[in-house]
């Protein structure tokens, strides 16, 4: 997901066995909003924080951290825009006004004053969180914005068992920490899912960053899927959503079960 929070129409899975929505508290004393879903088994089967996109914490990636419980693991949408606050009524899921030219504009907005290190910062809080209240193993798991944020969160934020990350920007603009640049930090073991027909995440960026990785790795580009592609119900690029969340959750199962 990466376009307006409303442009998805797909069908909605069950409500996790557990639910709820309580208050994170940051580092520097922020209240952050974060949506957590169990399975039956807890935490006991590891955790997933998602990484959301540059429209935040919304109702789609509510529903990715329900069906997470479904492959039995816990899952946690932090709201990393928390200072910044909501984007207007109109903007927010589930109205399908987010696409327009301000809405864009709006979101964009929001997103810059999110500093990496802010992130990264809020990133280790939720992680640790996470462990304390029983998980034994977290990964991340990012999208488009988020995803690059998910590269950062590899390479700088301790106790990852791993992470996930669907067209996430390898590249940066100055001032911004980029995942090509931080690549030999990355130690854990890393799923990287791209669109080949993504303008703004070029092959050479991705063999280069693949190059530079030293670490359990497995990148994977789908000729002809767009950026953002991930959808629910959708027909367009099936094919490619279908084997990407299948091999999502073959590796988390994988990182987030403990030896033997």
């Amino acid at each position: 997901m990466c376009s307006a929070p409303g442009d998805d129409d797909g069908p909605r899975v069950v409500a996790a066995v557990r639910e709820e929505e309580r208050t994170l508290r940051a580092g520097d004393g922020a209240p952050l909003r974060e949506f957590v879903a169990q399975p039956a088994t807890g935490f006991r089967r590891g955790a997933v924080v998602i990484i959301h996109d540059v429209w935040g914490y919304t109702d789609f990636y509510k529903d990715l951290a329900r069906r997470i419980t479904g492959r039995g693991h816990a899952a946690v949408l932090v709201d990393f825009f928390g200072r910044q606050g909501d984007l207007p009524e109109p903007m927010r899921a589930p109205e399908k006004t987010g696409s327009k030219p301000e809405g864009v504009a709006r979101a964009m907005q929001r997103a810059q004053q999110l500093s990496d290190e802010r992130f990264l910062a809020d990133m280790q809080t939720a992680v640790d969180d996470l462990r304390a209240r029983g998980a034994g193993r977290v990964a991340g798991w990012g999208f488009c914005m988020g995803g690059r944020l998910a590269y950062l969160a590899a390479a700088r934020v301790h106790g990852l068992a791993g992470t996930v990350a669907y067209y996430g920007f390898l590249q940066a603009e100055p001032g911004r920490l980029s995942p090509l640049q931080l690549a030999s930090e990355i130690k854990v073991p890393l799923l990287g899912v791209f669109g080949g027909a993504d303008p703004g995440i070029p092959a050479d960026q991705i063999a280069a960053f693949r190059d530079a990785l030293n670490t359990d790795k497995e990148l994977v580009t789908y000729p002809n899927a767009p950026h953002g592609f991930l959808r629910y119900g959708a027909t367009a690029h099936k094919a490619a959503i279908d084997d990407a969340l299948a091999r999502t959750f073959r590796f988390l199962a994988r990182v987030l079960t403990p030896p033997g």
